[in-house]
């Protein structure tokens, strides 16, 4: 589209383009535009679903949260030890883990349902449809107590309090006394049931153990036996430790070591009396001799004799008889000392014999009783055998009565490893609906919907609002905006018809937007026309306003602008080409009749069909709609038109139909010099604009531009913050409005 792709807007648009390659995240002026601009819809929004939560929360039945709290004690202090008997919990954390789940299973739901009695209640057995009750292996559990348990289970939430040996159980309810009822049913049900669950443990142990303990008993009976039978069989009776073969064998030794002592002391004393007969001396000196009574009187005897014979030698002579008798009675006692020393010495010899044979006959016996000791140790082996296996039998016996005992003192002692740190309290408050959070909430969420809102309104927006659509998704240049007089004029102005409004207001701001509008269009008009030339090659300019659709604008700007122009010292014509509406001759040349057409026919010269507005000086050229089937906006007679319209003036604007649905606006387009597409900002679709242009590019219009018609610059950055209407404050003291 050659006329749409000028210099100017090849640059404009290939400047937008590099300065979004600059910045990767969206403008924040941009952003802020958008919200100030949907600032209604976000407030409604906002408001709707703020009110939306404000009335969940007043209308929602409150519910009510207690906690009751259970302490897990993995090493709980028994009474008795128990340690091999009842198993208790070990201290590891996965164990607290387990007994929430066991809190909040099926098994605990049911006995608080039973306990509470809430299978009778109607809010718990119709809480749960029949499909979800749980799978309760128990007997005579009856629909409604699955039903119930269901429900409960579902009221309640089991956690475990960080890392902690503490189990919360959070009970909800909308009555507060049924919710402390539950949340304490629960730990007391836990504790019940950890404790008849030890309680059924200890019994059975109790039972195993004292059954075990009495076949232990009667098995360590029977073991006995067989030891005493087997050592009666074997002769391996004992006594003080020792078997009788032990103790024989024993004490003959005792005795052959004596009888061996003793020979040893006799053979001596006999060695020792030959020994002193070899010598000489005729055995006085002997030990034994010497020792003996009978050699000491004999010897007392000799000495006796002796002197008595000796003091008869010295008084007689040794043949005096007394002499002589002296002398045989000292050799009789002699004699009797030799004779009792050889007494002493066959008694000694004597004394060898007897020990000897003593000694033999000790030896012969404790040969006889090894024999026996042997085979007393071979039939030790059977007997340690059976010894070993009888004391094993009365070992474990022992250890199975200890603890038939122990665990008969614990049938009647629960040992449950958990206890009730803390019961649930009645609740203050309800912990929903929470106001202040409801509020907060509430808030949040308005917020975020009207964001929400805003995306979605942005998002499926296809209008033309922006000089950046008519620019990127147009590529087309902008013309530029003419404000909605509402939105710039002061209380007393509003409902003004705008074509009044520029002539009381010359230095509004509407009347400087429609001058920039002007200058923008005729700086692309040119000196000449399009295709035809417009004929004569005069001075003035012929601009074509259209738009793609009906009331945007397009007839209020085109006697606007022509006012304004007019109102600048110069000769400006304005043609009401809108041979169906006739808008502009209705608004500011009522009731002139039918003059465009006799133009254009031949009937009326252009002089007389002329009008002048009186206010500004300002000519037009009325119509009142077809008569006829004829096509008058024919070519030949567009071009004639227009080249004698530019001779008289210099600017000639025609105000043509909407170019989507009449086909006379192609030719009043193609054969001007510029065309000037109007879009009504925030109502006219990109699809409409795009389709209007490709129109014109069809028909070789010059498309000046497009301009945006009714902006409300109330709203910030109406039209982007790269337009005038972004920093449209800062000019107000500029403007008389």
């Amino acid at each position: 589209m050659a006329t749409m792709t000028d210099n100017g807007g090849q640059d404009y648009g290939f400047q937008r383009t590099a300065r979004e390659k600059r910045s990767l995240l969206p403008d924040p002026k941009y952003v802020l535009m958008i919200f100030r601009r949907r600032l209604w819809l976000f407030l409604a929004v906002a408001a709707l679903a703020a009110a939306a939560v404000i009335y969940a929360v007043l209308s929602a039945t409150p519910v009510y949260m207690a906690t009751a709290s259970v302490l897990i004690e993995p090493g709980k202090t028994e009474v008795i030890d128990l340690g091999n008997v009842v198993q208790g919990l070990p201290a590891d954390s996965n164990v607290v883990d387990t007994e929430a789940r066991i809190i909040g299973s099926p098994t605990v739901g049911l006995a608080v349902v039973r306990q509470l009695h809430l299978d009778r209640d109607p809010a718990f057995v119709g809480a749960a449809a029949p499909g979800a009750a749980p799978a309760i292996e128990s007997a005579g559990v009856t629909a409604a107590e699955r039903r119930a348990t269901a429900a409960v289970l579902g009221r309640v939430t089991v956690r475990r309090a960080g890392l902690t040996y503490v189990i919360d159980i959070t009970a909800q309810s909308s009555d507060p006394s049924e919710a402390v009822a539950i949340a304490n049913a629960f730990a007391q049900q836990f504790i019940a049931l950890q404790a008849a669950r030890k309680m059924d443990v200890s019994e059975n142990a109790a039972a195993f153990v004292s059954k075990r303990a009495d076949e232990l008993r009667a098995q360590a009976v029977a073991d006995d036996a067989a030891v005493q039978r087997y050592m009666i069989a074997n002769n391996l009776m004992s006594a003080q430790g020792a078997t009788m073969a032990e103790q024989e064998v024993s004490s003959l030794n005792q005795q052959i070591a004596q009888a061996r002592a003793e020979l040893a002391s006799e053979r001596g004393k006999l060695a020792a009396a030959r020994g002193q007969l070899g010598r000489g001396g005729g055995g006085a000196d002997i030990g034994a001799v010497l020792s003996s009574d009978t050699i000491r009187q004999l010897r007392g005897q000799e000495a006796q004799a002796s002197a008595e014979l000796a003091a008869l030698q010295s008084r007689y002579g040794e043949l005096y008889p007394d002499v002589q008798k002296a002398k045989q009675n000292l050799a009789d006692v002699r004699d009797q000392i030799t004779a009792e020393r050889q007494r002493i010495i066959s008694t000694l010899q004597a004394n060898v014999q007897v020990a000897a044979s003593r000694l033999a006959s000790l030896e012969g016996s404790e040969a006889q009783s090894r024999g026996a000791l042997a085979a007393n140790s071979s039939a030790q082996v059977g007997l340690l055998e059976l010894q070993r296996k009888a004391e094993a039998s009365k070992t474990i016996y022992s250890a199975f009565l200890q603890r038939a005992k122990e665990t008969a003192a614990t049938s009647n002692l629960p040992q449950a490893d958990a206890s009730i740190s803390s019961l649930a309290r009645l609740p203050d408050s309800p912990s929903w609906p929470n106001r202040r959070l409801g509020a907060i909430a509430a808030l949040g969420l308005g917020v975020l919907l009207g964001l929400v809102a805003i995306a979605v309104a942005e998002y499926l927006d296809n209008s033309i609002g922006t000089r950046e659509d008519v620019v990127s998704r147009l590529d087309a240049p902008y013309a530029g905006a003419i404000p909605d007089l509402n939105s710039v004029v002061t209380r007393d102005n509003r409902g003004v018809p705008p074509h009044v409004y520029v002539l009381s207001h010359p230095f509004s701001a509407f009347a400087e937007a429609l001058r920039t509008i002007g200058a923008f269009t005729l700086g692309r008009a040119g000196g000449g026309g399009g295709e035809g030339g417009g004929g004569g090659g005069g001075g003035g300019r012929v601009v074509a306003i259209t738009s793609p659709l009906p009331r945007e604008g397009k007839t209020t700007l085109s006697i606007c602008l022509a006012r304004v122009l007019a109102m600048g010292n110069r000769r400006v014509v304005l043609i009401d080409a809108d041979l169906r509406r006739h808008s502009v001759s209705d608004m500011i040349v009522p009731g002139q009749g039918e003059r465009l057409l006799k133009v254009l026919s031949g009937e009326m010269r252009l002089e007389d069909a002329l009008v002048k507005d009186e206010a500004t000086g300002l000519m037009v050229l009325p119509t009142a709609g077809i008569t006829g089937t004829q096509d008058f906006l024919v070519p030949e007679r567009v071009t004639e038109l227009y080249a004698r319209l530019k001779r008289e003036f210099d600017v000639v604007i025609v105000d043509t139909a909407p170019l989507l649905g009449v086909v006379d606006t192609r030719v009043l387009t193609r054969f001007a010099d510029a065309t000037l597409l109007i879009t009504r900002w925030r109502k006219t679709a990109i699809k409409a604009g795009q389709a209007a242009l490709d129109m014109l590019d069809e028909a070789g219009a010059n498309v000046a531009g497009v301009a945006l018609s009714q902006v409300d610059v109330r709203q910030y950055a109406s039209t982007g913050h790269a337009d005038t209407y972004g920093y449209y404050k800062k000019f107000t003291g500029y403007y008389v409005n």
